[in-house]
């Protein structure tokens, strides 16, 4: 797990005079944690982001028929998503946020037979004894089988590079992980935080997810999520924490080019609207997929530029659905070998004030190339008819409504090798600094990267400016 520091506030001081300039373009989690590090620092920071709230992938919108706030898909946390966690309390939006006190998931499959993942107050990693002897979905065999991987796990050194070159299915095949075993415990681990099949994702990232998620600590794969739309959860707090620290959030303002010299540093930004603004440094925050259309000239063939063209991305498809009355007990839940996977009761969630006795929920699918292009009526019957398969009370409700949400871009692929184009903060450039959740933080594409992400550029941009003042009074000192 990438290392992160505190805020020094003493580093990038300057008198009002001698203030420098940082504009951070892109609004989501990634500048706005850049800005605030920035700010905090004493910076003069200037954050663009072209929609018209920040919050980038992780927003809420009025949905235009029936006037409910939804959420673009169903955003999840970890009790190891601690700068995440760390940087809520600082926006005074913790509050907003569900942890559980101990790990709890419901695992069903299509014949309703219930299995649960759980954690206890004990030692690492007895604390998921008990869950493991007593997971309906696995065997006594398999389950001996499970612990002889765990053992391997907790042993080997995920950095090997020999581990970024194989997928994690081809990595518990040769640890005698049988595909039941995959598909009924690994793969319920995998593909909702890496966005991905088992059998795509490297080595060296599921294990990431297995040693700093399910073996570091009794709390570290806790599972939480928001408890209000994600415009009240993240958004509106992160703007105005960001706006009393003395940023200027700038929304419904994008960038349309980065215009750089011949030595490659930047200049100044086009807006959409075509004026330009000028400032001592730049942070892109945007997607790796939008970066390089924004440059020109000798930036635009710079190798990190280059290399981005190298990372993928994978989709994921939301239905909220609406019943006329409840069929789904809990908060959450995973279906197994079905299109459902993972099943959210927004009601008990957002304690959603509906008519009667109705019950919202909402599907999250993963890896969802089946559905991505396939037309949203079409989805909807799709997952309305294996509810019924999976919770036999919908057989007896009426669904109300149904809202499809796609996200064709919603995270980059972890697959084999893509760890070595992920750019860390530095460009070519000496002042054009970049965030993003796809940057090299040790970590897939979640919110917990794009915070590290975003104090990695802003830890970038202060050292740069240290090293800047330290040559300027080097050269200084040595005039007579």
């Amino acid at each position: 797990m990438a290392e992160v520091t505190a805020p020094d506030r003493s580093v990038g001081l300057h008198p009002a005079a001698q203030r420098r300039s940082a504009i951070v373009f892109g609004g989501g989690l990634a500048g706005i944690a850049a800005s605030a590090r920035l700010a905090e620092a004493g910076w003069d920071v200037t954050l663009l982001e072209a929609r018209s709230a920040l919050g980038g992938r992780v927003f809420s919108f009025p949905e235009p028929r029936s006037g409910r706030i939804l959420d673009n898909g169903q955003h999840i946390i970890v009790g190891a998503c601690t700068n995440l966690i760390a940087f809520l309390e600082e926006i005074e939006a913790r509050h907003l946020w569900y942890l559980q006190p101990k790990l709890d998931v419901a695992v069903y499959d299509r014949r309703q037979r219930l299995g649960r993942l759980y954690g206890i107050s004990a030692p690492n990693p007895i604390h998921l004894l008990p869950a493991f002897l007593s997971y309906s979905h696995l065997g006594w065999l398999d389950k001996a089988k499970v612990a002889r991987a765990i053992i391997s796990m907790m042993r080997v050194n995920r950095q090997d590079p020999e581990l970024e070159n194989m997928t994690f299915y081809d990595w518990l095949k040769s640890r005698g992980q049988p595909d039941r075993i995959v598909s009924n415990l690994w793969n319920v681990l995998i593909e909702g935080t890496l966005n991905d099949n088992i059998r795509e994702v490297s080595a060296s990232m599921g294990l990431m997810i297995i040693q700093d998620g399910l073996l570091a600590g009794q709390r570290t794969i806790n599972v939480g999520y928001p408890t209000a739309p994600l415009n009240d959860a993240l958004a509106r707090p992160a703007q105005t924490y960001l706006e009393k620290l003395g940023a200027k959030v700038i929304t419904g303002s994008s960038v349309r080019c980065v215009n750089t010299d011949s030595n490659c540093r930047v200049q100044n930004i086009t807006l959409g609207d075509g004026s330009n603004l000028h400032a001592d440094v730049y942070v892109s925050a945007v997607p790796f997929w939008t970066l390089p259309r924004l440059f020109s000239g000798p930036m635009a063939e710079t190798a990190t530029v280059r290399r981005l063209s190298n990372l993928e991305t994978s989709p994921i498809v939301n239905a909220y659905l609406l019943y006329d009355r409840p069929v789904m007990a809990g908060d959450f839940c995973y279906v197994l070998d079905s299109p459902l996977q993972w099943v959210f009761n927004s009601t008990l969630i957002y304690g959603d004030e509906i008519q009667g006795n109705q019950q919202a929920l909402s599907v999250s699918v993963s890896a969802a190339w089946e559905y991505i292009d396939i037309e949203r009526p079409r989805f909807a019957d799709t997952i309305a008819n294996e509810m019924l398969e999976a919770f036999p009370k919908a057989r007896d409700a009426t669904l109300l409504d149904a809202v499809v949400v796609k996200q064709r871009n919603a995270t980059f692929r972890c697959v084999p090798g893509a760890n070595r184009f992920r750019p860390g903060p530095r460009t070519e450039s000496p002042n054009l600094f970049l965030a993003g959740e796809w940057t090299n933080t040790g970590w897939p594409s979640t919110m917990e990267s794009a915070v590290i992400s975003g104090y990695n550029a802003a830890e970038a941009v202060m050292s740069s400016e240290q090293s800047r003042s330290k040559s300027e009074n080097q050269g200084a000192g040595s005039m007579v």
